[in-house]
């Protein structure tokens, strides 16, 4: 059974999760925002997540937890945020805290604010969590977006649109043709960006088979490759630079807007990451997604899908092929438009 809804007056949103994942908190403080428009509200989240919610002034404070690796035992940056939580909680008091994800490092903020009241998913939400697990490869009956409607509805708080609503203003639509420019882009080339999510995992498509498949686009459609990282990380540009097409871009540490700003233009978005692909989604842009057999089907005629029992089973000819389509179908298009 939910608590009844109560009006609080500071508030402290916490998302401990990878960039991709957090993605999901956008929906979730703009509903916040909209129910309380005049409550001081504080949010923690990766870098990039800070930035989109900077710009969509979804908070009135930020609090950069920078890099979250999706993979554990990362205690060093654990201890850091937990101080770095702290030093601001310490400033001005909270009366209510959103845990969107618990982890230790917030469980332990949690137990050091006295009079704050937390405020985690239900306890049945996280049995299911914990019973098929964040990252296993059965499918889950819940997602991180759920996760969040689950704390928001403890506070009397419904989403109602689920969309992430990223703004992007046309300043960085600019900035992205300039760089092109720099590249030696004529314009009409189609651009494919890669996003790898999981560089180096054992989970993720493997980084060899983003370039073999990259390469072949860009000597067969004369494509621009852009390989593109999560905002202020570098793992996945590090891991294919040398196997990339000559003429290849490299987003490396990039900005959320300056990511954003790719995958809006993109011909084709490849990813094996599906929160980005519903980014990708979200600015129109088609999407070729790399994914494993628990993952849901596509929700629209742009999201193709490519599974595998893991996704280091998916060749990179499965992937070429559709992303051929893909090239080929927005070319047709945009001949019969002219």
């Amino acid at each position: 059974m939910f608590d009844m809804p109560y009006e609080p007056h500071s508030i402290l949103a916490i998302d401990v999760t990878p960039f991709s994942r957090s993605l999901a908190v956008l929906p979730a403080m703009r509903a916040l925002r909209a129910a309380y428009p005049k409550t001081f509200i504080i949010a923690a989240a990766p870098s990039g997540t800070c930035e989109f919610l900077e710009s969509g002034e979804l908070a009135d404070e930020t609090i950069d937890l920078g890099v979250i690796k999706r993979t554990g035992g990362d205690y060093a940056g654990a201890i850091k945020r937990v101080f770095r939580l702290m030093k601001r909680a310490r400033r001005d008091p909270l009366d209510t805290v959103l845990d969107f994800s618990p982890r230790l490092e917030t469980q332990m903020l949690s137990r050091m604010l006295s009079g704050a009241r937390v405020i985690t998913p239900s306890r049945v939400f996280q049995m299911f969590e914990s019973l098929f697990g964040r990252g296993g490869r059965a499918a889950r009956p819940t997602g991180h977006g759920d996760e969040c409607a689950n704390v928001l509805k403890r506070l009397g708080v419904e989403i109602k649109d689920t969309r992430l609503g990223i703004p992007l203003p046309e300043a960085e639509n600019e900035r992205f043709e300039q760089l092109l420019s720099r590249h030696g882009s004529r314009g009409g080339e189609p651009i494919v960006v890669l996003y790898g999510s999981m560089a180096g995992g054992t989970r993720g498509w493997p980084v060899e088979r983003f370039a073999e498949m990259s390469v072949r686009l860009a000597g067969d459609f004369g494509a621009r490759i852009i390989a593109a990282d999560e905002p202020a990380d570098n793992r996945f540009t590090a891991a294919i630079e040398k196997l990339l097409p000559k003429g290849a871009i490299k987003l490396q540490r990039p900005r959320a807007m300056e990511l954003a700003a790719a995958i809006a233009r993109a011909s084709v978005l490849v990813t094996d990451d599906t929160e980005v692909a519903e980014m990708g989604l979200d600015f129109d842009t088609p999407v070729l997604e790399v994914a494993d057999s628990s993952q849901k089907s596509s929700r629209s005629k742009r999201h193709r899908m490519v599974y595998g029992a893991s996704r280091v089973r998916i060749t990179a000819s499965e992937v070429y092929e559709i992303a051929c389509e893909m090239l080929q179908e927005g070319r047709t298009v945009s001949l019969f438009g002219r």
